[in-house]
């Protein structure tokens, strides 16, 4: 019998390639994204006054679903990250995003982790594609 580790038994030695990291679900409401705007400092209100979201708006759940979804990960210091914005978000959608490890390696002493994450619509319309390269610290 193989006993199925939880994820706060999961180290970047046991991390695998594939490692499910979870579903978030959000809505766009427009305190969500006021708040966002206001943050980020972003200066031209007209899209959102047509009802659209500012681009990468919801990147900043990427790190709380990967903290969630491996606790023994204390920080991850950002390397490097690519964004593919495929459909404007709208005010008022409902949004889910969902993330996976796709790739880990070490170089110059130092673990990485590569995630993606993937953002659709409440009609399963991918909106935003993400890939996601962090140095993994205990």
């Amino acid at each position: 019998m193989v006993e199925e580790m939880t994820d706060s038994q999961i180290d970047y030695e046991t991390l695998e390639i594939g490692h499910d990291l979870g579903t978030l679900e959000m809505v766009l409401d427009e305190k969500a994204i006021g708040d966002r705007v206001n943050l980020v400092g972003w200066q031209d209100s007209r899209p959102v006054e047509q009802g659209l979201a500012p681009p990468g708006i919801t990147i900043w759940q990427h790190a709380r679903m990967k903290f969630a979804a491996l606790p023994q990960m204390r920080v991850s210091i950002w390397a490097k990250s690519e964004h593919e914005f495929l459909s404007p978000m709208k005010v008022g959608e409902k949004l889910t995003i969902r993330g996976r490890v796709v790739d880990k390696y070490t170089k110059r002493g130092r673990n990485y982790v590569v995630t993606e994450f993937e953002t659709a619509n409440e009609s399963g319309e991918v909106l935003m594609r993400s890939r996601e390269t962090g140095v993994w610290v205990e």
